[in-house]
């Protein structure tokens, strides 16, 4: 949504709170608002906080506005009061004046939200503490991006590690999984080494959010690979990843998450 489609948008938002503000009855109890109107505006004041978080991220109208809401209908009755729908009505004038003055805000905003979440590059890893310690060393000071290791992040109110992985996670606009020879597995005859569970499912994860495009997959020699990841860019090294750091970052150019130098 452009910015003409959103100052638009919230200039419907005024009209009807205006509506909703003149039809307010008074009575020697009070001013109340329509019985019609309360689960009207209610649904607005939802809708608004939706708005401006999709637009702003995080923003001082939603808050503004869940503030006035929450307390105008603080009362023994608990319907809106007038006040609170003056006041929220206010918060929204406000915006589409600012705004109409400077429009770029809003794409301003949405570029350094994009950049923010550029930045993040999520490490899949196994049991080899060294190479993903490497990886995340390589993203940090070689192409300066920000690297995610679950591991090292607060649970952040989670209650299990899938809950937190997918909190990290999908913070993320790309994901780089190291796979290394940490589980030894028997098909019949035949033994072979492969990734640890919980690199296979992350990893597969992430290309059905990302696409496959949104993934790497470095594999370190001896380390068998499913099938299913064939359409998924792959670096083979022997012993360190940084044998393949050009390589890493001509793809990272090619994907868009680093800038050609």
């Amino acid at each position: 949504m452009d910015a003409d489609k959103i100052v638009a948008e919230l200039e419907r938002y005024e009209s009807e709170l205006s509506a909703i503000l003149s039809r307010f009855s008074r009575t020697r109890n009070g001013i109340h608002i329509d019985r019609n109107d309360d689960p009207l505006f209610r649904q607005y004041v939802r809708e608004l906080i939706d708005l401006f978080n999709d637009i702003l991220g995080k923003n001082s109208y939603s808050a503004q506005i869940a503030g006035e809401f929450n307390e105008g209908v603080s009362n023994y009755i608990g319907s809106p009061s007038f006040k609170s729908v003056e006041n929220i009505l206010s918060v929204v004038r406000a915006s589409v004046t600012r705004f109409t003055r400077n429009p770029d805000l809003l794409s301003r905003k949405k570029s350094e939200e994009s950049l923010r979440h550029r930045e993040k590059v999520f490490v899949v890893h196994g049991r080899d503490e060294a190479k993903w310690r490497e990886l995340k060393d390589i993203i940090k000071t070689e192409f300066r991006l920000n690297p995610i290791v679950l591991i090292e992040q607060p649970d952040a109110g989670c209650k299990t590690v899938i809950e937190k992985f997918e909190h990290y996670a999908q913070t993320c606009s790309y994901a780089i999984a190291v796979f290394t020879p940490d589980d030894e597995v028997t098909a019949g005859k035949e033994v072979y080494l492969q990734a640890r569970p919980n690199v296979i499912y992350e990893l597969g994860w992430f290309c059905g959010r990302l696409g496959r495009s949104g993934v790497m997959l470095l594999l370190k020699e001896g380390t068998s690979v499913f099938s299913d990841f064939g359409g998924i860019i792959q670096k083979r090294f022997t012993l360190n990843i940084s044998e393949r750091i050009v390589e890493i970052r001509k793809d990272l150019v090619a994907v868009g998450v680093l800038d050609e130098t």
